[in-house]
């Protein structure tokens, strides 16, 4: 007896070490992903998307939907797991009347899935209540996953909710509220998840480490306190946005800018003196933070959230599968539109940076003479052209820059046409990438 006891440690040892799994949450998505994204999924070797399907929000004794998705259908390879988010504000809102609704409003949705996940934010006070109406959900489901917040690991929240849910999705990530007067904390912070980690390690029940990939912008008062996240927005917006300064370069992902007048980020309005703070997860503290995951307890890692062509999804899908590789750009002319076409050849990303006054990326082209006539920025953010370190105009230039604040794996972007002088041809030129230290010498400009 004592040797199969040992033996079934043993296997469950190996299933936990051999079996470690890497998985996508996806928010607020009606697209199933394509073929293209099915195709790096199985090179990942995801086998598990959690699938956001709709929302519940609860007005008095009553739960009704506030937004639904449709859930994709399984794959051979992949299967599409069904979150739904509960969102309350009433002090008690399990009372036997609203549990009903709620129960009843999830047995509709769930009809035909073998597993769900519920994700609420549960406040401690809670906690013995939220355990009670899970059991009551697992009824209808042969697995239930839940959303869990990373302080919950020394707190009575695992002995709590052992039994009510299968498996534990910990958030790690928005550690704590943005403070009055503090600086905002990185996405990931690796003291913290180090911490969290070796916490969560300890606790008796099955998890997964759920880490952020996303990016997001916030909105501060003069005074310090947060305003707010910002909705829809994009980098070029924030990169090249004149009415915003630098106030702190980018560190560990975060970038502090301050609005030297009233100007708009995206939907939101930064008032003179304002800070509007970029953050994407730090590349190496997010691939420190796998590797880590993976010497623990937990059964896999699962990234917040699945990526889109969207700037606020953050780090596209094959940077996420490839968090050790560096971004490599090339350029090609096309002969027939003389356009200049820079390809990022890579699975990594070339992120948002801030050095300082200068933010974001340019190729720059430049010959000896003044041989440009004519040039547009295309997919570019702006093209100017300059001699000796002079603005002027094209015809003028002897140098052109195309300015962008970003450059996705395996993306790419297009000049308009580039008119050149009589006689004159693009191998008198050569190019460079300003800001990006990889790229930042002259190469000669090959046709």
């Amino acid at each position: 007896m004592k040797f199969c006891a040992t033996l079934l440690l043993l296997i469950s040892c190996c299933a936990s070490a051999c079996g470690f799994e890497t998985g996508y949450w996806a928010w607020q998505r009606n697209e199933a992903p394509s073929a293209g994204e099915m195709q790096e999924l199985t090179a990942q070797g995801v086998r598990a998307i959690y699938w956001h399907i709709g929302e519940l929000v609860q007005n008095g004794a009553t739960w009704r939907w506030s937004a639904r998705f449709e859930l994709p259908v399984n794959t051979p390879e992949v299967r599409f797991v069904p979150v739904v988010r509960l969102e309350s504000r009433e002090r008690a809102p399990f009372g036997p009347e609203a549990t009903a609704s709620l129960v009843s409003a999830l047995a509709a949705a769930t009809r035909g899935v073998d597993e769900l996940q519920i994700d609420y934010d549960a406040p401690d006070r809670l906690l013995g209540d939220y355990a009670a109406i899970l059991k009551q959900v697992h009824r209808l489901v042969p697995r239930l996953s839940i959303t869990a917040l990373p302080h919950w690991a020394h707190t009575s929240a695992v002995r709590q909710l052992r039994g009510a849910a299968d498996e534990l999705l910990v958030m790690l990530y928005d550690f704590e509220p943005d403070s009055k007067g503090a600086t905002p904390l990185p996405l990931i912070v690796p003291e913290k998840i180090d911490r969290y980690l070796a916490e969560w390690n300890k606790a008796q029940v099955a998890w997964r480490a759920g880490l952020p990939v996303f990016a997001r912008v916030t909105l501060f008062g003069a005074e310090g306190k947060s305003r707010g996240h910002v909705r829809d927005w994009n980098w070029d917006d924030i990169c090249f946005n004149s009415a915003l300064e630098t106030v702190a370069p980018t560190n560990l992902g975060v970038t502090t800018l301050r609005a030297k007048r009233d100007t708009r980020v995206a939907n939101a309005t930064a008032r003179a003196g304002q800070l509007v703070t970029t953050r994407l997860p730090d590349r190496t503290a997010l691939s420190r933070a796998v590797a880590a995951a993976r010497e623990t307890s937990a059964r896999g890692v699962v990234f917040f959230h699945f990526p889109d062509s969207t700037d606020p999804s953050g780090w596209s899908l094959p940077q996420i599968g490839h968090l050790d590789t560096a971004p490599q750009l090339s350029i090609h002319i096309n002969a027939d539109t003389s356009e200049i076409e820079l390809v990022n050849n890579s699975d990594a990303d070339l992120a948002f940076s801030s050095k300082g006054d200068e933010r974001g990326y340019a190729l720059q082209i430049e010959a000896p003479t003044a041989i440009f006539r004519d040039a547009s920025e295309g997919d570019f953010w702006r093209a100017a052209g300059d001699a000796d370190g002079r603005a002027v105009t094209i015809p003028l230039a002897t140098r052109l820059t195309f300015w962008f604040s970003h450059l996705r794996a395996r993306e790419k972007l297009h000049t308009g046409t580039i008119r050149l002088a009589p006689a004159a041809n693009f191998s008198q030129a050569q190019w460079r990438i300003l800001n990006f230290a990889p790229q930042s010498q002259w190469q000669p400009l090959q046709p």
